[in-house]
């Protein structure tokens, strides 16, 4: 039986972990991101499954599938993490980032009616949470299955207590109510939305790379129960020191009436893996889902 993404097993242990947060936090960026090297080749000699299931999107993202891009693939992802250390202790002097389209959560906020922010697992979702938490800019909760590689998110929210507190867990019975009560507030909930659920109706093909993955349909119905706008966002790694985080609107769910409510969400999840394959082509190396997404295996 295929494995879902959410049963894949971490592969690295507190103590590790913990020590590449000491040598970030006591040296230079520039010297902690030499770990960044041994730790790629770690992964692409003995993570065969990584391996392969980059070299199957870069295929799909027309970006050339050597051994040099599989290794580049991987160092990106081991970037961004390396630096969500640096964004969770408040260190934001180090890098450059860039955001665009700012106006449409400014418009929310100045409104007080709050929206659903849909990421996904492309470029670095930490860089956004950190900053907003740092700067005031915006009320942010966060949607997540706390669960999910468990160990590698103990170990970083104990860098900031602050941040990790914006979460509301997936798996609490009370987490929908939390959310609805979070948007009434004026508050923005932000959901990862690109990984289904292991109930399959409530998932929907939808075409991405040109071919099918399958995507949830929860986060669309929520925002037209709550009635409030959905904002799509990316925080893009760009190289070396740079992030540009961006923001683009997918639809005010206000508008939708009840009875159109299931065809508009199938719309709109479209809408919205085509949102992703912009960005792909943008950033082809900052695409983070390292397991059978397309179930090629089949």
């Amino acid at each position: 039986m295929k494995q879902s993404w959410k049963h894949k097993n971490e592969r690295s242990n507190t103590f590790t972990l913990k020590m590449i947060c000491w040598f970030a936090l006591n040296t230079s960026r520039w010297l902690a991101r030499l770990w960044l090297y041994p730790i790629t080749l770690y992964f692409y000699l003995t993570s065969p499954a990584v391996r392969i299931s980059s070299q199957k999107y870069l295929t799909r993202a027309g970006v050339n599938n050597s051994y040099l891009s599989i290794a580049k693939h991987i160092f990106c992802f081991a970037s961004t993490i390396l630096d969500r250390v640096y964004f969770l202790t408040n260190q934001f002097s180090r890098f450059d980032i860039k955001v665009y389209n700012r106006d449409l959560i400014s418009e929310c906020i100045a409104d007080k009616r709050g929206c659903i922010l849909l990421g996904s697992h492309l470029g670095s979702f930490e860089v956004l949470r950190s900053l907003v938490i740092k700067r005031g800019q915006f009320p942010l909760k966060i949607l997540m299955n706390y669960d999910h590689n468990a160990m590698i998110t103990k170990v970083l929210d104990r860098l900031n207590p602050e941040v990790a507190s914006t979460v509301i867990d997936l798996n609490d019975e009370n987490a929908i109510f939390n959310v609805a009560e979070s948007i009434d507030e004026g508050k923005l909930v932000a959901i990862l939305s690109d990984r289904p659920t292991d109930d399959n109706s409530s998932n929907i093909e939808c075409e991405l790379l040109g071919d099918v993955a399958a995507f949830p349909i929860g986060p669309y119905k929520l925002a037209f129960a709550l009635e409030v706008p959905i904002i799509v966002f990316f925080g893009v790694y760009k190289g070396g020191n740079q992030y540009e985080i961006y923001f683009e609107k997918l639809m005010d769910a206000r508008v939708v009436k009840r009875p159109d409510r299931e065809k508009v969400a199938r719309d709109i999840l479209q809408k919205y893996t085509q949102t992703i394959e912009k960005y792909i082509h943008k950033a082809p190396y900052n695409w983070f889902n390292f397991y059978d997404y397309w179930h090629d295996e089949k």
